[in-house]
């Protein structure tokens, strides 16, 4: 996809605490707390800023 580029490449190592969460509660029975979760949406916020094509899309639709 031409929209590919270096940056949406960097945008997996946000996911890493996602994933360490969310693996260490599955596996290791560690207990979530509100403020995981709340993490979890700032770096999906984040995620989505960064990447652009989700707001872009919403901007498009309305005009």
């Amino acid at each position: 996809m031409e929209l590919s580029g270096a940056t949406n490449v960097l945008l997996v190592t946000l996911l890493v605490p996602v994933s360490a969460i969310l693996l260490g509660s599955l596996f290791l029975n560690e207990s979530l707390q509100a403020i995981h979760f709340a993490g979890m949406l700032l770096i999906a916020l984040g995620l989505s800023a960064i990447d652009g094509r989700l707001w872009k899309r919403n901007k498009l639709a309305k005009a």
